[in-house]
């Protein structure tokens, strides 16, 4: 089958919501595609929060903002609580974005699960190509004429979350500009908290064609073709095909595949994710990470670079993204790792999060060409990691 077939398998859900009852029916397709290969495939359930792109920015801005509030109106003895509290708050926030495998969220659990292929043990050398399968809401933050501002509005509000334990410390000294610094950043919280309700109660998921039907479809037809055509891959390289769960509320999916198998998992292990595919140009990313920014794999950098000259500019390469992939938590735990996208010239993907990400706005000639791309981008990396 081609990617496109398994594309329109995955799109006849209405949605594949993290930890949803839609997502463990996807995932239950998936695995017995990889069975029909003839793959020995596993899934592996863990409980997860939802919704974490809204609600935990939303539980830091509450605690940020309770905290300041009370420094400002009240302040006295109590205050250094406040400022630990406050602190407490924002490692939370810097622990979601770190690609760390801890969770950050008190909201309540669900079940989600990874399918992949199993290892080959007796294989020395590892190539991880991995896709995320569930589906992110709506909501009115990813509204074509406010997506382009995303990075704004994060910057903002980071600088409002920052602004609440700077000033309860000031206001622990009695410095005279603690309590303009404390309205500031109570004004940029409650905004924050606001928005964030909102696109928490009004948001809707999405069919998710683009992102990331078209990675799980591309991760599917690769491994149709690996299966069927393993004389072109060296002998000593194992080949896995990881389909992750609950990527989109902070690459939970990911961070606990990472968590149960990395003593498993030899330092030369590879990954490769592939994910929002559906329109644009071929694009790989440099890094990852907006506050603790972690560069990919050398190797993968250079075999992306070849293979990008002399293609009529249709593959190009980006520095990060504003929201991080599964590749994240894969660099974090030391892998070498690599995210391929589809963006414009602009670095805009296609109908980001929002509803008209169906399958009929999928360029199925830009998904016919990665499809031979990534074979030939597997093929180099399992000879040059050979």
């Amino acid at each position: 089958m081609k990617s496109i077939d398994y594309l329109k398998e995955l799109t006849k859900f209405e949605h594949r919501g993290s930890a949803t009852k839609n997502e463990r029916q996807a995932a239950e397709y998936i695995l017995q595609e990889l069975k029909r290969m003839g793959y020995k495939a596993e899934k592996r359930t863990f409980k997860t929060t939802r919704d974490n792109l809204y609600m935990l920015p939303l539980q830091v801005g509450v605690l940020l903002f309770i905290c300041g509030f009370f420094s400002l109106m009240y302040g006295g003895p109590l205050e250094i609580a406040a400022f630990l509290h406050s602190l407490f708050a924002i490692s939370l926030l810097l622990l979601e974005v770190s690609g760390k495998p801890v969770e950050t969220s008190i909201m309540p659990r669900h079940l989600s699960q990874n399918v992949f292929t199993s290892f080959d043990e007796s294989r020395s050398k590892r190539i991880i190509v991995s896709a995320h399968y569930d589906t992110q809401k709506g909501s009115i933050m990813f509204h074509p004429k406010i997506v382009d501002k995303l990075s704004a509005i994060y910057n903002i509000s980071y600088i409002g979350f920052g602004l609440i334990p700077i000033g309860i410390l000031f206001n622990i000294f009695n410095l005279v500009i603690a309590s303009a610094i404390l309205r500031i950043g109570l004004i940029i919280v409650f905004a924050n908290i606001i928005f964030m309700a909102i696109c928490e109660v009004t948001g809707r998921y999405t069919q998710g064609a683009n992102d990331n039907g078209t990675g799980v479809a591309l991760t599917l037809a690769l491994a149709n073709y690996y299966i069927n055509h393993k004389d072109k891959f060296p002998d000593n390289v194992d080949m896995v095909f990881l389909f992750t769960g609950s990527e989109e509320t902070g690459e939970r999916g990911m961070k606990n595949f990472i968590r149960e198998y990395r003593k498993k998992l030899s330092k030369e292990t590879k990954f490769i994710i592939l994910d929002n595919l559906g329109t644009g140009k071929v694009t790989y990313l440099e890094g990852e990470g907006m506050i603790f920014y972690k560069r990919a794999g050398k190797m993968l950098l250079d075999i992306a670079e070849e293979m990008a000259k002399g293609r009529d500019g249709k593959v190009q390469k980006m520095k990060n993204l504003l929201l991080p992939t599964d590749a994240l938590p894969a660099m974090d735990a030391g892998f070498d790792a690599i995210a391929f996208l589809a963006k414009d010239e602009k670095g805009r993907l296609g109908n980001y999060h929002w509803h008209t990400d169906t399958i009929e706005n999928v360029d199925t000639q830009l998904l016919s060409y990665e499809e031979e791309f990534f074979k030939e981008y597997l093929v180099k990396v399992a000879e040059r990691l050979n």
